[in-house]
């Protein structure tokens, strides 16, 4: 597969992330809401008993193999602010994954503590390549934080991927917390 066709694939990722997570973030409001009428959990948590850590690890799995990708195959330098959305997502992989191997439930405050730091630093990164004069001078790697290398449906970049696949990881840790909850 060519450049043009893998970068388009992972954007449709982000976007279908980005449906997830707001459709998991409807389904948490109104079961809260359905809660205070004497219903039980939303239906679509149930569905997803026992397969949230599967779920968010295969999402950060993704989501570094789709950096590595893009600077192990195309060669695109990382900036300062990709290294560290690396150094949340890369431990992601080997903590879900053992996670939903053992079971292990107790997990989610760690993920969950990854996930939110590399959540604000793909969003600050994000905002910076939006609007340039707020970046200042804080990459010093030789590649701008500032520009994108590539920009899909006019607001699609790398960080904005990032935090897609950060924010469905925390959708997914919540789902798991109502489900142990309940």
């Amino acid at each position: 597969m060519d450049f043009l066709t893998v970068r388009l694939f992972f954007a449709l990722l982000a976007l279908a992330a980005n449906a997830a997570t707001l459709g998991i973030i409807v389904v948490g409001v109104a079961g809260r809401a359905g809660r205070s009428k004497g219903s039980d959990r939303p239906g679509v948590f149930v569905a997803l008993r026992g397969a949230e850590l599967w779920l968010a690890f295969g999402v950060a799995t993704t989501a570094t193999f789709g950096s590595l990708y893009l600077s192990e195959i195309v060669h695109l330098i990382p900036c300062t602010y990709c290294w560290y959305q690396r150094i949340a997502m890369y431990p992601l992989v080997i903590i879900l994954g053992i996670a939903a191997w053992r079971k292990d439930h107790g997990i989610r405050v760690y993920a969950a503590t990854l996930a939110t730091i590399g959540a604000v630093i793909a969003g600050y990164h994000r905002l910076i390549q939006a609007f340039p004069d707020l970046g200042g001078s804080a990459c010093s790697s030789g590649v701008p934080c500032t520009a994108a290398y590539f920009t899909l449906f006019g607001f699609v970049t790398i960080p904005y991927m990032a935090l897609s696949a950060f924010a469905l990881i925390l959708a997914l840790l919540y789902v798991d917390r109502a489900n142990s909850a309940a």
